[in-house]
């Protein structure tokens, strides 16, 4: 062995191209394969309270333009003879200002008890991706949410 080589620092190589683009590839599949999933499971996460609801005669589902008010359809649907005998709900469904939808479920119990409201906003790519739960006092406050209180 010569002198030279003995005392030689060993030569480090640098990743090959292949090699940083065989890992950043493979990071990106495990992060769009975990957005996946959890895009798949929204409905999993939806509040037991709604998961487990009385099932009660539902109206038609609305559609609500972007950037508009509830339609009359709502209040008619709580307020008719039959959803006070029998409760009634019904589905709204609105569009942020993305496009994504965020909907909305109405419910009146049998004897009036006001009004219990369930917003999905998990397909709501800029908003809170989650549920909220209220209750309001009478289909009144639904148009100007005085005394909505959270669950």
């Amino acid at each position: 062995m010569s002198s030279s080589t003995a005392g030689a620092r060993p030569v480090r190589r640098s990743p090959s191209t292949a090699a940083v683009l065989t890992v950043a590839l493979l990071v990106f599949a495990v992060a769009m394969s975990s957005w996946v999933v959890w895009q798949l499971s929204a409905s999993n996460r939806a509040p037991r309270a709604f998961t487990e609801r009385e099932a009660y005669p539902t109206c038609p589902p609305v559609a609500v333009p972007q950037g508009q008010v509830k339609p009359a359809a709502v209040r008619e649907c709580l307020t008719a003879p039959g959803a006070r005998r029998q409760g009634a709900e019904v589905r709204v469904t609105s569009l942020t200002d993305e496009g994504d939808p965020i909907r909305t479920y109405y419910r009146v119990a049998p004897a009036g008890a006001g009004v219990e409201v369930f917003v999905d906003a998990t397909d709501a790519a800029f908003g809170s991706g989650e549920w909220e739960h209220l209750h309001c006092p009478d289909v009144a406050a639904l148009q100007t949410g005085d005394g909505c209180r959270p669950r």
